[in-house]
Formats: C-alpha cells, structure tokens, sequence
C-alpha cells in the first residue's frame, strides 16, 4: 500500500537515522509569543481556539523565526531536500510543525528562543515526529525519528553552542489536535490576569505558569556583543523602571509599531539572561 505524505516523510527520515532504539522520556514542546497576532489580526490564542489545532508557516504565514514557508521559498525548499519530496504535493495541513525536544527539561520549554511561552505534546504525538540538530537554519546533518534521538541529545549535551540556539529541533508531521493532542499551555505570569489568560483558558487544557522573564537594562549593558549595542539602545526605548518583560515586548509590536525583527533580537537577550529562576 503507498504510504501518505506523513508516513512517507517519517519513514525517509527514519532511514537516515542512527540504528540505536531507545526511549524517548522528554517532552516535545512548541515555543510561541501568546499576544501576538495573526495576519486577519486576529488574537494568536483566539485563532486556535477557534480552529481547535496548530498550524504550519505555510498555513498561518506568521512565524517567530524565518519567514519562507511558501512555495519554492528556503522552508519549502529545505523540506524537501530532508523528506525527499514527501511533501511537494501535500495539503499544507500536514506539513511538520517546529517545536524541539526539552530534553534538558526547561521550566520554560526546549527553545524559548522562539516565545516565552509553549504548548506541551502528549507523549503519544512523538511517534509521528521527527528531529535534528542543530536546527534547520544551519543545515544539519543529523536527523532521528523519535526512538533513535538518543545520538542528537549526545551531540547537543557535548556541544559549547549558545544555551538559546542549542535545542533539538522537533517536526510533528501531520495535524495537531489541541484537544487531543496537548498536555498543557505554559505562560509567563506577566499574563495573569489579563486577555491572555482568559484567551488560554478558553482552549480548555490545562495553563501552568513558569517562574516568569525580567531583564534589567542595566544587566543587560554588560553583554554588548550578544545581539548588538543597538538593541540594547532599544530596549533603552521599551524599558519600564529600567527593566523589559514579555509582556513590554509584546506591546512595542502590536500596539507601538516597532520592527518585530528587531524587537525580536530584543527578546533574544531577554529570554538568554533574563529568566527568573530562583
């Protein structure tokens, strides 16, 4: 029987990996911003309430990385070099979803560099998953299906890259149901009590909160070369009392007009350094 394009990607994916079966413990979660919007200008967590899954690039056009997932752009053309064509004639409804394998068990997701919040999959949603590492972006070379993962997490753990760029990279093939396949959402408590929350609460799975982001600016001064001298001169702008949160970011996007790329570099520093752990 000929496999559909979901099958197909996993199985092209699973002949590239490692022959070492193990067990796949760590969660996979997907790091988003929950007060942005969507190009109908939309809520975030409104639209997937109201469409009850998670979209791909390709259908929502918005992401918190590159902005290529249309046809014959640098996301279509990287999927199809790695799924060998699995998906050059799919419903863009199946295309992979990114997230990255939490195997270091972050408070705050396995790649916050993409949002200070993540949806959590149900341990069921790995087996139509696939992986690599390093991300995308850089062109990796390793790949792994969920229960040949064990030689990425080796290389990412024996790795010196930046904590913020060194996660495992997740696809999840197919359609994600919130319903069915979400264990939780996890925000920053800068959200509490405000539309985000009640906007979360309404997808009807369970919303945990982590220890939450803040940077002072001041702290922030002593890593000029992190992002840029400029970006620190911006969140100079964005600062309140001398300080920059998820939430102050969020608004010099939606509602101040500032460059979403550059206050993306912004978040970038904050998300690095900015975690209140203790």
């Amino acid at each position: 029987m000929a496999k559909n394009a979901v099958e197909q990607a996993i199985e092209n994916i699973r002949l590239k990996s490692q022959c070492i079966d193990s067990s796949l413990v760590s969660a996979v979660t997907i790091n988003f911003h929950p007060d942005r919007f969507t190009t109908e200008n939309k809520p975030i967590l409104q639209a997937i309430a109201e469409d009850g899954y998670l979209k791909s690039q390709f259908e929502t056009g918005t992401s918190n990385g590159g902005l290529t997932a249309y046809t014959g752009g640098e996301r279509w053309l990287w999927e199809q070099k790695v799924f060998d064509g699995a998906y050059d004639n799919a419903l863009d409804s199946l295309r992979p979803k990114y997230g990255a394998l939490n195997f270091r068990n972050y408070e705050t997701g396995a790649s916050p560099r993409f949002g200070s919040s993540y949806f959590q999959l149900k341990p069921h949603v790995s087996e139509r998953t696939t992986f690599c590492y390093p991300d995308s972006y850089f062109e990796p070379e390793d790949f792994a299906v969920f229960n040949r993962v064990s030689p990425l997490i080796d290389k990412a753990l024996a790795s010196h890259t930046d904590l913020l760029d060194d996660y495992i990279e997740a696809h999840i093939h197919g359609k994600i149901s919130i319903k069915d396949d979400i264990e939780c959402l996890v925000l920053d408590p800068i959200f509490h009590t405000s539309p985000i929350e009640r906007q979360a609460l309404n997808l009807g799975i369970p919303v945990k909160w982590h220890k939450g982001y803040r940077l002072t600016v001041e702290e922030m001064s002593r890593y000029p070369d992190y992002r840029g001298y400029k970006y620190i001169e911006l969140a100079k702008e964005l600062a309140q009392n001398g300080s920059i949160n998820a939430k102050i970011l969020g608004l010099a996007v939606t509602k101040q007009g500032y460059d979403e790329q550059e206050v993306k570099k912004v978040w970038h520093y904050l998300a690095r350094f900015g975690y209140q752990s203790t």
